[in-house]
């Protein structure tokens, strides 16, 4: 409902078909979940289809919410982040300049920076079908949390990155080819002044910097990957990589990193405690 508002008062054009075919998966998913669950014929099956009905629009919401927070009069706190790089010896050229020398490893950050989201959804397949539901059900709450958070900070702090206001030399751009490049980097910049004319889930991309929500999803993959051995050890070592990852392919300032992983943390907090007093509530007879 709030997305609506914002679309009735700042009146962007909205891409209605491509809208249009999310809502029938999303509701495809949510039927066919229920279907599941109330048939009796398969509760895994029934779990997996509901929760990634749920993720879906989640993730659609929020990010078509992130955008229509745009343009956004508060000023970018980048330059405080810059700061904070100052002090703790980062350049984000420099970090560039270092990965188009160790071509090897820029791939292995690419696909661990680019596998976050897919590593959700992966891991909402296997706690379903592992009958998992605890891990689920925290998961779904976890990422809720992180990502309402995530979205409000910006929307109030707003930062477009390092990478939005440095240059690269050609030959390190065409070395590295970072998934967000400057140029990304500036369009950011151009948001937050003018907001979009146009909205599609075909168009949008990420805006948060700060903090880094692929931190927060890398995170939040291993942590609920914990108890599925085979796929911890696998997100512990993809996870480990996303961390210098989210700096070269993210172009992200050095505190973002920390700052993602404050707000996975209080949203586990947030998450343990819903648990918690769902456990001690009174069972109806």
């Amino acid at each position: 409902m709030i997305d609506v508002a914002l679309i009735l008062v700042r009146g962007p054009r909205v891409d209605l078909a491509a809208y249009g075919t999310l809502t029938a998966l999303v509701t495809g998913l949510l039927v066919l979940g229920l279907f599941y669950r109330r048939s009796g014929r398969s509760d895994t099956i029934g779990a997996m289809a509901t929760s990634a009905g749920l993720f879906i629009f989640f993730t659609a919401v929020m990010s078509l919410f992130n955008y229509l927070l745009t343009p956004n009069p508060n000023p970018p706190i980048d330059n405080w982040l810059f700061q904070i790089d100052t002090a703790l010896g980062y350049d984000w050229p420099e970090m560039l300049g270092w990965a188009a020398q160790h071509l090897w490893f820029n791939e292995m950050m690419r696909f661990s920076y680019a596998s976050t989201l897919p590593q959700i959804a992966l891991l909402l397949v296997v706690l379903s079908l592992s009958s998992r539901m605890d891990d689920l059900h925290g998961l779904m709450i976890t990422v809720v949390v992180a990502g309402t958070i995530s979205v409000m900070f910006w929307g109030l702090f707003p930062s477009a990155g390092a990478k939005a206001y440095h240059t690269l030399p050609d030959e390190v751009l065409r070395a590295v080819r970072p998934i967000v490049d400057p140029a990304y980097g500036a369009e950011i910049l151009a948001l937050l002044k003018n907001g979009s004319p146009f909205l599609s889930p075909n168009e949008l991309r990420g805006l948060i910097a700060f903090p880094s929500f692929h931190i927060v999803l890398a995170v939040t993959a291993t942590y609920y990957a914990r108890n599925v051995r085979w796929l911890f050890a696998l997100y512990l070592v993809i996870n480990l990589i996303v961390l210098p990852a989210v700096l070269v392919h993210g172009g992200h300032h050095l505190a973002d990193i920390p700052a993602g992983i404050a707000v996975f943390a209080f949203a586990v907090f947030c998450t343990r405690l819903t648990a918690r007093r769902q456990s001690l509530a009174p069972v109806a007879a």
